[in-house]
């Protein structure tokens, strides 16, 4: 275990991403970390032994820095002493699973987060014109998420058809001409190959997909360089909790969906349909490394509303839920309603008027028939979309019975 203090004040060091080094939250003092290349792939026939939990059992410790008995959860590599703040990395555990090939440094500051998720919240056009003033924003320090991140050569084969449209014209017994569009189906078949890489699968069990795959699509990959226990100081991470092979099923997956996608597209150049009736694929030259990426996890309230967002730690991008007017989401609607419902009496008049063989007059039954059929039609989109709208505020129930977030919130307090 390390503990990160300041040799001039013995207060807390913590990664700053701002001066490239440790920084002193007491004093300021800082301390250079030079950083290096990322480490890069490896053969697949060397994997980490999957270390289960019950080999790191929950340990109470004493805290270096304060002396307080705190617990360090068994997939704890850094925490923060929720006494006196001190920094601890258990680099040891970490060197023991799999040391990660790669690290995203955090780049973005915690007071920088909050502002960041105000105006995030604030600028969006349904957001309440006092959101980004009077939001309560309450975040996790910076949290490592590990991720499994492969390469392959990949190659399908596959069959099926594809399908031209043409244009058909005739007339009927009236003498009226009409168009119709005609599609002449031909079987395909092929074989497509390629080199994929950088398809990432999180090893943290826990956490919620959509966030995780939004923190790897959104960290360049530049960001990365060779893993050192400094990055860590003033963070969170954990060990891998999912296994690599459980990993490289769900990568198999995505790069046979990519192939797949990139053959449709390459196919729709000759073809204006395709349809695969089969796509088997075959897989060599597996690689494997081991990336932790930092994201904020900020719980936001207002007006008894609570919002999940994650904010990538080296980017600052932004992905989540936020608050809602429903004042100017009902305006909106209404003013969209009325011009759609103007826009078809315009071009179907018989819609909201009477018409004989000289002439069409306005009719209020016929104009208050249309009205009220298309009025119950928009108040039905209207309730699907304000119940959508409510779907995005989670209820204190919900973040008790979802372990990521109830994680969450006990960091919080």
């Amino acid at each position: 275990m390390k503990l990160y203090s300041c040799h001039a004040c013995g207060g807390s060091m913590e990664w700053d991403g701002a001066s490239g080094g440790l920084k002193c939250s007491n004093c300021g003092t800082t301390v250079k970390v030079e950083d290096t290349e990322a480490l890069g792939y490896h053969p697949y026939e060397t994997l980490p032994e999957f270390t289960s939990l019950q080999d790191f059992p929950e340990q109470v410790i004493q805290c270096p820095g304060c002396g307080a008995e705190i617990k360090a959860d068994a997939k704890t590599v850094s925490m923060g002493c929720p006494y006196c703040g001190a920094s601890l990395v258990f680099d040891d555990r970490q060197l023991s699973f799999a040391k990660p090939d790669g690290v995203a440094p955090v780049m973005i500051s915690g007071e920088k987060v909050r502002q960041l998720v105000r105006d995030w919240c604030g600028r969006h056009m349904f957001a309440p014109d006092l959101a980004s003033k009077y939001l309560e924003v309450k975040f996790v320090s910076p949290q490592y998420i590990p991720f499994w991140v492969f390469r392959a050569h990949v190659r399908g084969e596959y069959s099926g058809r594809g399908g031209r449209d043409r244009t058909v014209t005739t007339k009927n017994s009236d003498g009226t001409t009409v168009t119709r569009t005609v599609t002449d189906w031909y079987p395909i078949h092929g074989t497509v190959s390629d080199d994929l890489e950088n398809f990432g699968v999180s090893a943290d069990e826990n956490i919620n997909k959509e966030y995780a795959d939004f923190l790897f699509d959104s960290t360049p990959d530049d960001a990365f360089a060779e893993w050192k226990p400094e990055y860590f100081a003033g963070s969170y991470s954990f060990i891998p909790t999912v296994p690599v092979e459980d990993a490289e099923e769900q990568a198999k997956d995505d790069m046979k969906s990519e192939l797949e996608s990139r053959t449709e597209s390459e196919l729709r150049n000759q073809y204006d349909h395709v349809e695969f009736s089969s796509f088997d694929v075959e897989y060599s030259d597996m690689a494997w490394l081991l990336d932790q990426i930092p994201g904020y996890f900020v719980i936001c309230r207002y007006h008894g509303g609570i919002y999940v967002d994650v904010v990538n730690g080296v980017t600052g991008e932004i992905h989540g839920t936020y608050p809602v007017s429903f004042l100017k989401v009902a305006i909106a609607f209404i003013l969209a309603a009325a011009a759609s419902f103007a826009a078809f009496a315009f071009f179907v008049p018989e819609s909201v008027s009477v018409c004989t063989n000289e002439s069409c007059r306005f009719s209020w039954g016929v104009f208050g028939t249309s009205a009220a059929i298309f009025g119950v039609i928009a108040l039905i989109v209207y309730v699907c979309i304000h119940l959508w709208l409510k779907g995005k505020i989670i209820g204190r129930d919900e973040l008790q019975k979802d372990p990521w977030l109830k994680e969450i919130m006990e960091k919080i307090k």
